[in-house]
């Protein structure tokens, strides 16, 4: 059977990258709210205002329109985060002073809570990744494991951590010392509701947000130069 992906511009379906990042931005919205199988391919397509084959014209089905949101999100992510981060590296190639680096952990954090709380579609993603660290709300396939993304900015902190430390920690010491850090902004992320009953705030504003920066900057430094000695 032709492929849905060779019919010509004449078959009706949406076609562009405007239309695809449209669907993707709807699904990671749905599957937020109601998780992968709360959610159908025709709803999804209903609500992003195209024709219901145009989401296998795209993306084959349903579970491929998953993976492409988890790819979305994590090209996001490194869009954000990614320029810092191939700074701190350079700094780290270059051996940077610990102050430096320490600098560059933070800016690391800062560019990391832009990307989770200041995005138009921040709360949708964070929707979309709390249901799907559930694995009854996931399809259970390959959408699983660090992202390359991830694993390029966690060991990029590991490295400040190693380098601020004098390499007298162990790995699993530095893999501590990074989840705690790292955790005051992911616990903020995927535990809103928390935070809110926590705080009292009803929604993370553009101040909340600096605000949020300026502690996790303190934090940081003071958790980091405490490994110097």
């Amino acid at each position: 059977m032709t492929s849905l992906r060779r019919r010509n511009a004449e078959s009706g379906y949406p076609r562009g990258d405007e239309t695809k990042a449209r669907i993707i931005k709807t699904a990671i919205s749905l599957f937020g709210e109601n998780g992968f199988a709360g959610v159908s391919a025709r709803e999804i397509a209903s609500a992003a205002g195209v024709p219901a084959p145009s989401l296998q014209y795209y993306f084959e089905n349903k579970e491929g329109l998953y993976e492409a949101c988890i790819a979305d999100i994590h090209a996001s992510a490194w869009e954000a985060i990614g320029p810092v981060t191939c700074e701190v590296e350079e700094l780290l190639t270059a051996k940077a002073d610990a102050d430096k680096v320490i600098d560059g952990y933070c800016r690391i954090l800062e560019a990391l809570a832009d990307f989770l709380f200041a995005m138009p579609d921040a709360a949708s993603r964070a929707l979309f990744v709390a249901q799907h660290r559930s694995p009854s709300n996931s399809p259970t396939n390959k959408s699983s494991g660090k992202s390359a993304t991830g694993r390029r900015i966690q060991e990029c902190c590991a490295a400040i951590v190693a380098r601020v430390s004098r390499n007298r920690l162990t790995d699993e010491e530095i893999g501590m010392v990074c989840t705690t850090i790292n955790g005051q902004l992911i616990i903020v992320h995927l535990a809103r509701e928390h935070v809110e009953d926590m705080m009292g705030w009803q929604e993370i504003t553009p101040e909340r947000i600096e605000a949020l920066k300026s502690v996790v900057r303190k934090h940081t430094t003071v958790i980091l130069n405490s490994y110097r000695s």
